[in-house]
């Protein structure tokens, strides 16, 4: 009898730890998931944002070259005075 309950005993012990690594690898899974989906969004993110930086820098660069324009005609127009 004792034997019988303790051979009982290991099994209810194999199958709860078995059941807890399944939930254990469940919740893992699930957070590699979720943050898989952050990582791209994230990625996403930082894409839409360095096309706008490089579209802010290509703008001041033409802003740049207009200012530059302005000065070369100013200082041309004040060589001529």
């Amino acid at each position: 009898m004792e034997e019988k309950k303790l051979n009982t005993g290991l099994a209810v012990t194999i199958i709860v730890t078995v059941l807890g690594w399944g939930v254990t690898f469940g919740v893992c899974q699930n957070k590699i998931e979720n943050n898989t989906k952050e990582i791209a969004r994230l990625e996403k993110q930082f894409d839409r944002s360095d096309a706008t930086i490089q579209n802010i820098n290509s703008q001041l660069a033409g802003l740049n070259a207009k200012m530059d324009l302005l000065i070369d005609g100013r200082l041309y127009v004040q060589e001529k005075k």
